[in-house]
C-alpha cells in the first residue's frame, strides 16, 4: 500500500524526533554536526577538517556535561510548569492582580531592578579588571602564535586557541613551562614548530620535551634560568661565599639560578684550560682563581708573553711575574726541578703524608700556550750550546714535567686558551674589580 504524503511526513518528523533525543542524551550538538573532536567523556581540542564558520565553545566540552546541562535546564522547566498548573486557578489569579496593579508592582520591583543593575554593573567591572591580563595575553602572544602554528600542527583555523595552546601569563620568566599540544598524525616538523614558538613568544634558551607517545602528543617548553650578568666581589653575598669555598675549589663564577661554578683541584683535576673567545674573560677568570690562591698562602707564577694580560700581578707578595722568554724559560726550568724535588719528598713521606709538609700550592698561569711554545722553541735553538741536543728543550721537558707531578706535588697549571670558543658556565667572570687587594682585604 502506497504511503499519502501525510504518513511521509509523519515519518520523517519520527526520525527527526528520534534523532534529536539521541543527540540530546549523547550530549552532540542538535544538528548533528561534529565540529570538533570531542567524545563523550574527553573534552575536545581541536577543530575537525572541512568545518566552516565559528565554532562556539561549547562544541570543544565533552558530552556528558552538556548531557548534565541539558538535565538539569529540562528538569528546571518541567518543575516551572508543574508547580504553574498544580493550582491553575491560583495562578491564573496572581497574574490577574498583578495585571490590574502593574503599577504598583513595577513601583516595588524598581528598587530591587536597581540593585541588580548595579550588581551586574559592579560585577562586569570586577570580571574586565580581573581577566585583563589574560586577555592581554590571549591578544598579544596567544593569538598570534595560533594564527603561526595551526596550519604547521595540521589544526583548522577555528580550533579555540587555548584548547591546544596552555600559555603561563609567566611565560617570559625563569623556569616557567607551556605545554602545546600536538596532531595525534605528527606530520610536522619539529624544527618549524620549534622555531616558530621561540619567534612569536620571543624566547631564549628555552629547552623543548617531545612527548609524542599516547592518546594526547604533547610538547613541552620550558625556560631555562640564566646566570647572572655579573658577580661583583664588593656584593656581600659573593664575598662571603669566597670566603667560605674549599682552598682547594675556588670560585670560578654563578651558573643559572645562583649555582656555584668552581673546580676542586685535589678531588678533580690539577689543571685547569680555559676556552673562550677574544674578549671572553679568560684572562679576568685566571686573575679571580689566583687572587683567591694567593689569599690561602699559595705561591703564583705568571708566564705571560702578551704582557697585558696581568699587570696587577706585577709586585705582589709570593707572585713572580715572567714577560721575557727567557725569563719564562729559566722560570719553567726551575718549577720542573721543583716539581721533581716535591715527587721525591712524597715518595718519602709516603701517601698519608700532609701537603702542607710538601710545600704550598703553586699555581701557574700560562698565557697563550701554544705561541709560548713556540717563542721557546725558537729560543732554545738560539740559546743551545754545543753539545745540546736539537729535539731537546729542557723547559718543554720541564712543563710536561711539572704538570705531569702536579697531583702529587701541590702544583696547578691554569691555561686560557682563545679557540674553540665554550662558555665556562657562568656568563661573565667572578670578578670585575682589580684583585690586587684581594687578599688584604677578604
Amino acid at each position: 500500500m502506497a504511503q499519502t504524503k501525510f504518513d511521509k511526513q509523519v515519518e520523517k518528523d519520527a526520525e527527526s524526533l528520534m534523532f534529536g533525543i539521541g543527540r540530546i542524551l549523547a550530549g552532540r550538538d542538535l544538528d548533528g554536526m561534529k565540529r570538533t573532536d570531542a567524545t563523550f567523556w574527553h573534552a575536545g581540542t581541536r577543530v575537525l577538517p572541512k568545518v566552516e564558520g565559528k565554532v562556539r565553545r561549547r562544541s570543544y566540552k565533552p558530552g556528558w556535561r552538556r548531557l548534565s546541562f541539558r538535565v538539569a535546564l529540562g528538569a528546571g522547566v518541567a518543575e516551572s510548569g508543574y508547580l504553574a498548573t498544580q493550582d491553575l486557578d491560583a495562578t491564573m489569579q496572581t497574574f490577574q492582580e498583578l495585571w490590574d496593579n502593574r503599577e504598583t508592582a513595577l513601583a516595588a520591583l524598581e528598587p530591587g531592578g536597581i540593585g541588580a543593575a548595579s550588581v551586574l554593573t559592579v560585577g562586569s567591572a570586577a570580571y574586565m579588571v580581573l581577566t585583563r591580563e589574560r586577555r592581554e595575553l590571549m591578544r598579544e602572544w596567544v593569538g598570534p602564535l595560533h594564527d603561526a602554528l595551526h596550519q604547521p600542527l595540521g589544526y583548522a583555523e577555528q580550533t579555540e586557541p587555548r584548547r591546544y595552546l596552555h600559555i603561563p601569563k609567566n611565560f617570559s620568566d625563569d623556569d616557567a613551562e607551556m605545554r602545546i599540544d600536538l596532531s595525534r598524525r605528527l606530520g610536522f616538523s619539529r624544527d618549524v614548530v620549534s622555531d616558530l614558538i621561540t619567534q612569536k613568544l620571543a624566547l631564549e634558551g628555552v629547552t623543548f620535551s617531545w612527548h609524542p607517545e599516547g592518546r594526547t602528543p604533547y610538547v613541552l617548553v620550558k625556560k631555562t634560568r640564566k646566570p647572572p650578568a655579573k658577580a661583583l666581589f664588593k656584593d656581600p653575598k659573593t664575598r662571603e661565599l669566597v670566603v667560605k669555598a674549599k682552598e682547594s675549589a675556588p670560585i670560578i663564577g654563578f651558573g643559572a639560578g645562583g649555582r656555584i661554578v668552581s673546580v676542586d683541584l685535589d678531588a678533580e683535576s690539577p689543571h685547569i684550560l680555559v676556552n673562550a673567545s677574544t674578549g671572553g674573560g679568560k684572562s679576568v677568570t685566571l686573575r679571580c682563581i689566583a687572587c683567591q690562591m694567593l689569599h690561602h698562602g699559595s705561591h703564583v707564577f705568571v708566564l705571560d708573553t702578551k704582557r697585558i694580560s696581568h699587570p696587577w700581578a706585577r709586585g705582589i707578595s709570593n707572585v713572580t711575574y715572567c714577560a721575557d722568554i727567557a725569563d719564562i724559560h729559566d722560570q719553567l726550568i726551575e718549577l720542573g726541578m721543583e716539581g721533581r724535588r716535591r715527587t721525591r719528598v712524597a715518595d718519602e713521606l709516603g701517601i698519608d703524608a700532609d701537603p702542607k709538609a710538601i710545600g704550598p700550592r703553586l699555581l701557574i698561569l700560562l698565557e697563550e700556550i701554544n705561541a709560548t711554545m713556540k717563542q721557546l722553541a725558537r729560543y732554545w735553538e738560539k740559546a743551545r750550546e754545543s753539545g745540546d741536543p736539537k729535539v731537546s728543550r729542557p723547559s718543554t721537558r720541564s712543563t710536561r714535567s711539572s704538570t705531569w707531578a702536579a697531583s702529587c706535588a701541590c702544583t696547578s697549571s691554569w691555561s686560557p686558551s682563545p679557540r674553540p670558543p665554550a662558555p665556562l658556565g657562568a656568563r661573565r667572570s667572578a670578578s670585575s674589580s682589580p684583585p690586587a687587594s684581594w687578599p688584604a682585604t677578604a
